[in-house]
C-alpha cells in the first residue's frame, strides 16, 4: 500500500524590490554673471571703433588706385582691435582662473610687467631704426592697441612663474588638477599673444608701399613678426619651463617606479608615461611656441629661404 505523500506548500514568491531612479542632477552654472559678457563685448566695439577711426585718418583713402588696398588695411586693423578687446577679457579671465588655484599678489607681477614694457619699447626703436619714418604714427597706435591687449596675458604668464616656483599643496589628486588646469591656462594663454601677432603682422603687410608718406620695405612683416616672437618666447619660455619643472617634480613623487615589484613594473611604467603626456613633461618650449604662434612657421621658413642662397 503506497503512502499518500502530503501535498507541498507554494513557496511564497520574492517580493519584487522596485528598481532605484537614477539620482536626479541638476545643472551646474559656469559662475559667470551676464557683465563680463557685456563687458567684453563693449571692448571689443571699442576696440574695433579706435583701431577704424585711426585707419580712417590715411590719406591712401582719398586716392582711387589704392582705395581697394585701403579697404583691406582697415578691415584688418578692425579686426585687430576688436581682437585686442576679446583679448583682454579673456587675459583678465585667465588671470581669475590663476587666483583661483593660489594666490598671487598683483605686485608680485608688477616688475615683470615693467620689463615687458621696457623691451616692447626697445624692439619698436629697434624697428624704428631699420625701417625709417616709412613706420607712421598709425602703426605707433596699433602697436598700442596690441600692447593694452596683451598685459592682463603677461601678468597671467607672470604669475604662473610665480605659481610654479612656490609649488603646490593639497592631495595628489588636488595637485594633478591644478597642474592640468595650469597647463591649460599657459596653452590659452600663448594663442591670444599669437592671434595678436598674426594680426598686427598682417596690418604690417597690409602697410606695405602705402599708408604713409614713404615706401616701407617689403620685410616689415617679416621684422614686426620677428621682433614680436622673440617678445613672446621671453615671457613665455621661462614660465613654461618652470611650470614643466614642476610637473617632472609631480612625476617624479607620486609616480615612483625604482621600488615597483617585478609583476607590477610593466604597468607602472605604463602608468608613469602617460601621466607624463598628460602633464606635457616631455614637451619642449619650441613646439609648444609652435603650436600657439601661426607666425613661428612662416618666418622660419623665409629666414631658410633667405640664407641658404648665401651659403
Amino acid at each position: 500500500m503506497t503512502a499518500v505523500e502530503a501535498p507541498v506548500a507554494p513557496t511564497p514568491a520574492a517580493p519584487t524590490r522596485a528598481a532605484t531612479p537614477p539620482p536626479v542632477t541638476t545643472p551646474r552654472p559656469l559662475g559667470l554673471a551676464g557683465w563680463p559678457r557685456v563687458v567684453r563685448m563693449l571692448m571689443m566695439m571699442i576696440g574695433a571703433a579706435v583701431a577704424l577711426g585711426v585707419a580712417y585718418t590715411s590719406p591712401d583713402r582719398l586716392l582711387p588706385e589704392s582705395r581697394n588696398e585701403w579697404l583691406l588695411w582697415a578691415s584688418a586693423a578692425g579686426l585687430l582691435g576688436a581682437l585686442s578687446g576679446s583679448t583682454i577679457g579673456s587675459g583678465v579671465a585667465r588671470w581669475h582662473d590663476l587666483q583661483q588655484i593660489q594666490h598671487v599678489p598683483v605686485r608680485r607681477v608688477f616688475s615683470s610687467v615693467l620689463v615687458f614694457l621696457a623691451l616692447v619699447a626697445a624692439a619698436v626703436a629697434a624697428a624704428h631704426a631699420i625701417l625709417g619714418r616709412g613706420l607712421t604714427w598709425r602703426f605707433g597706435v596699433f602697436l598700442g592697441i596690441v600692447i593694452l591687449g596683451a598685459l592682463p596675458a603677461g601678468a597671467t604668464l607672470a604669475g604662473l612663474r610665480v605659481v610654479a616656483m612656490r609649488g603646490l599643496t593639497g592631495t595628489p589628486g588636488e595637485q594633478l588638477a591644478a597642474l592640468m588646469r595650469l597647463r591649460r591656462i599657459l596653452a590659452r594663454v600663448l594663442q591670444m599673444m599669437g592671434s595678436l601677432l598674426l594680426v598686427l603682422v598682417l596690418i604690417g603687410a597690409a602697410s606695405v608701399g602705402w599708408g604713409s608718406s614713404e615706401t616701407i620695405p617689403q620685410s616689415t612683416a617679416l621684422i614686426i613678426g620677428a621682433a614680436g616672437s622673440i617678445l613672446i618666447a621671453l615671457m613665455h619660455i621661462p614660465s613654461a619651463t618652470l611650470l614643466r619643472r614642476r610637473c617632472q617634480v609631480y612625476v617624479d613623487e607620486f609616480s615612483d617606479i625604482a621600488h615597483v615589484s617585478k609583476a607590477d613594473l610593466i604597468e607602472a611604467a605604463e602608468n608613469r608615461i602617460k601621466l607624463e603626456e598628460i602633464l606635457g613633461v616631455n614637451r619642449t618650449s619650441l613646439s609648444e611656441l609652435q603650436s600657439g604662434l601661426v607666425i613661428i612657421g612662416p618666418l622660419l621658413a623665409t629666414s631658410i629661404a633667405a640664407i641658404i642662397p648665401k651659403l
